[in-house]
């Protein structure tokens, strides 16, 4: 009996060794797909991290407004479509934008008020040209400190205050140069909110030049009045104290009372004509003149005194010589020059005024430095030239930029003894200018002067 068993147990052993194999032959290829399928998820895993942080890459260049080219895998193909058309929103949006800076920039740079807005911290978020020119600072500006670009200490000190106290604040500057502003700072917000600080500024330097130019034309004409007033004053009371039973002293004080008496009507002649010429009704009557027979009427008004200091008059002008011009305005002007040239010129000495086309021949000869006073459009080989030279004293270098003033003069009580008010040039400025054109002065000490300026040819 146990001889018949043992036969079983090989054939057992066999079925057990087969299915033994089996079941570890399932076991690898188990083993083989989970292999395969975390190779596969890590292998995903690999490409949606690559995707996703060449998608992070797209959104940060489109938010530069960078144009680029979209490329993701098939799956993510909706999305790529969205970054597509959100690429040209940003892109669109930042022209915009870009578009609105360059008005606004150019809309600030345009006005004559100088801006300039600083945060918290006192650095530069926002100024003009206009600023940069008022204190001498070339741009860029964005990102400077305060001091950098207001460089003035009051400046500085109104927008500190507006920045650490809250407060608007208003102050005038003086810089060099003779240049005035004013300052107007103000904070941004409030209280605990406040972000920085605007402050404005204003040029106030024409306004404080002719608050000047008021208050030394007031001085001025104050002045001159008050002598010739204070002489024919004086002459009265001494008449009325006695002096008109003595004919011979009688005689003398009549005689100053009338030569002070004509001092002020050419005063007050002189500022009648400055303000109808300063006048914006003023009308210039432009017609063809012919320049040889207005300078002989203007000569005939300072013969007399020429004669008397023995000058010599010479005119070098063509007959046909013509210009359109305003033949009275004109005439005042040359009357003016011509009176000022006999009065500084010596006895035995030459006024001579020429006239001509701009290029011409024949011009009086350099008298030491030249300064010219561009009033109109600089014309080139047209027009035409009148200049009025002498032999005289001359005007010092350092005084040739004030002769056209009002009321300035070289040698104040030469000037005033001679009967002089101090506005002739000014006059002939003013004449120029209502023309458009140009004038200049030649002139050294000891060495005579050219006062010359140019007219229209006739069309």
């Amino acid at each position: 009996m146990e001889r018949g068993w043992a036969w079983l147990l090989p054939v057992l052993f066999a079925g057990t060794g087969l299915a033994l194999a089996g079941m570890l032959e399932g076991v690898w290829l188990g083993l083989g797909f989970l292999l395969l399928a975390a190779a596969y998820g890590a292998g995903q895993n690999w490409l949606w991290g690559r995707c996703l942080q060449h998608l992070q890459e797209l959104v940060t260049r489109l938010v530069s407004g960078e144009e680029i080219r979209i490329s993701v895998p098939p799956q993510a193909q909706g999305l790529g479509l969205a970054l597509e058309e959100l690429g040209q929103v940003r892109r669109g949006q930042l022209a915009q934008l870009q578009a609105e800076q360059a008005r606004l920039d150019a809309l600030l740079d345009s006005v004559a008020v100088g801006i300039l807005v600083v945060d918290q911290g006192g650095q530069v978020v926002l100024a003009n040209r206009a600023l940069g020119l008022f204190f001498g600072v070339q741009p860029p500006f964005l990102g400077k400190r305060l001091p950098e670009v207001a460089r003035n200490v009051q400046a500085q000190e109104v927008i500190s205050l507006a920045l650490t106290e809250g407060r608007a604040e208003t102050r005038e500057l003086s810089l060099p140069g003779g240049r005035y502003l004013e300052v107007q700072a103000v904070p941004i917000g409030k209280g605990q909110e406040r972000g920085g600080a605007v402050a404005v500024f204003y040029d106030l330097t024409r306004i404080r030049q002719l608050e000047r130019m008021r208050k030394d034309f007031v001085a001025n004409v104050s002045h001159e009045l008050r002598t010739p007033l204070t002489a024919i004053k004086g002459c009265a009371e001494t008449l009325a104290d006695g002096a008109l039973d003595d004919r011979q002293t009688a005689a003398r004080f009549v005689e100053i009372i009338d030569v002070h008496a004509t001092r002020l009507t050419r005063l007050l002649d002189d500022l009648l004509n400055l303000a109808r010429l300063e006048s914006e009704q003023l009308e210039v009557q432009r017609e063809p003149c012919k320049l040889r027979g207005l300078v002989d009427a203007c000569l005939s008004a300072v013969s007399q005194s020429a004669v008397a200091k023995g000058l010599k008059l010479e005119v070098e002008i063509p007959p046909q010589l013509s210009a359109c011009c305003d033949r009275r305005l004109v005439e005042q002007a040359l009357i003016n020059l011509l009176d000022n040239a006999v009065k500084y010129t010596p006895e035995g000495g030459v006024v001579r005024v020429w006239a001509g086309k701009c290029g011409s021949q024949g011009r009086p000869a350099s008298r030491g430095e030249r300064v010219e006073i561009l009033l109109g459009q600089k014309k080139d080989e047209e027009g035409i030239v009148v200049e009025v030279s002498d032999s005289g004293i001359g005007i010092p270098a350092a005084e040739l930029h004030r002769v056209f003033e009002r009321f300035y003069r070289v040698d104040k009580g030469r000037s005033r003894i001679q009967g002089g008010t101090g506005l002739g040039l000014s006059i002939v400025r003013h004449v120029v200018e209502v023309h458009g054109e140009q004038l200049w002065l030649e002139s050294g000490l000891g060495q005579g002067s050219v006062f010359g300026f140019t007219l229209p040819s006739v069309p």
